[in-house]
């Protein structure tokens, strides 16, 4: 993965579409199509930001009270982080995903007793894989 550089830093201002647009580039409509689908009817996720003093701005995917995603913004890209307890990981790993993420996800350390799914927002196929990890979380047990 690239080096990471955190961008939505300053707690005065929640982030919004002009300014991820600036940071984003050509990764802006993969973001945008994931904002609207997962605020969409399939989802129904209420996306909202909160400011973290160890990491600036993260957008939690919620049903509810019930995080479902994190999503962040970086230098070129964006991320879409869900967590799993060791279980899922089989069941992760049968999912139609790009291979290298399969890969990814069948290799990943654990985080504590969570299992920790990163997908970089490049384009539309990332967009994709992203909603169909979003999928099975919400309705993973």
């Amino acid at each position: 993965m690239p080096a990471r550089v955190a961008v939505l830093n300053d707690p005065g201002r929640v982030p919004d579409d002009e300014q991820i647009r600036q940071y984003l580039g050509a990764s802006f409509d993969a973001w945008v199509n994931l904002k609207e689908t997962l605020s969409g009817p399939e989802f129904g996720l209420e996306l909202s930001w909160h400011h973290y003093r160890d990491g600036g701005w993260l957008c939690k995917a919620l049903q509810g009270r019930k995080n479902m995603a994190w999503l962040a913004v970086w230098e070129g890209y964006a991320t879409v982080t869900c967590y799993f307890s060791a279980r899922h990981r089989p069941g992760l790993t049968t999912l139609r995903l790009p291979d290298h993420l399969r890969a990814r996800i069948a290799g990943a350390e654990m985080s504590g007793a969570m299992l920790p799914v990163i997908v970089e927002l490049h384009s539309p196929a990332d967009v994709e894989a992203a909603v169909e990890i979003i999928r099975y979380r919400l309705r993973a047990r």
